[in-house]
């Protein structure tokens, strides 16, 4: 118990964000069906796939489907899990991207902070270049200051085949758009594990008010 504990508290998820599990994300639709799907597959399958080329997970596209949820949930269930429990860090992409550009001149605690996004067993990146997009479109750019923060976390976890739970606001096309390489590597990393919500019917947020009939 005193090491899960640690995992917990080495975690950075937040304490509301603790309790989320895939059984309180109710799916109604084909696509929100499909992703929890994949979220359970994952995580039975998370011990085979860990050390593979393909070993991370994607949820993409329309802000309020429960991405977030589904993310977490996954790393909160590995970290809690009897065998082999899984060290998880949490990265909320907005707050963290302002904390390395904040600490670019202490060398000895960015380089903390990097490595920590860097090298952790299994890594969520949550709400990714979410300050790219508004209402399912781009609206800005990569700058030189974004890509060296963010590129050499996912350059080293692709290379050394580190698992990711990614979300983004981005579609996988915003991705290569906004920069080729790194989608490349995003991509490849999730293989089958990808879903895209596309349109506002996948707004978990709103769901009850997209019923049929």
């Amino acid at each position: 118990m005193d090491y899960i504990k640690r995992l917990w508290d080495n975690s950075g998820i937040k304490a509301d964000q603790k309790n989320l599990k895939l059984n309180d994300y109710k799916p109604y639709d084909e696509v929100t069906k499909a992703a929890r799907a994949k979220a359970v597959e994952y995580i039975k399958s998370f011990e085979e796939i860990k050390d593979t080329r393909e070993n991370s997970f994607g949820l993409f596209g329309q802000p309020g489907a429960g991405k977030t949820h589904i993310v977490i949930a996954i790393g909160t269930n590995l970290i809690n899990r009897e065998a082999n429990p899984v060290p998880v860090v949490y990265m909320p992409y907005l707050e963290s991207m302002r904390e390395l550009k904040a600490n670019t001149l202490d060398d000895e605690y960015y380089n903390k902070l990097i490595n920590r996004y860097s090298r952790a067993k299994l890594l969520i990146i949550d709400d990714l270049f979410k300050d790219k997009v508004k209402k399912g479109r781009l609206v800005g750019e990569l700058s030189e200051s974004d890509m060296k923060h963010i590129y050499p976390i996912l350059n080293y976890r692709y290379n050394n085949r580190l698992p990711m739970l990614v979300s983004s606001e981005c579609t996988p096309r915003m991705l290569f758009d906004l920069d080729e390489a790194l989608a490349g590597r995003i991509i490849e990393a999730c293989g089958d594990n990808i879903t895209v919500f596309k349109d506002q019917k996948n707004n978990y947020r709103m769901r009850k008010f997209f019923k049929e009939g």
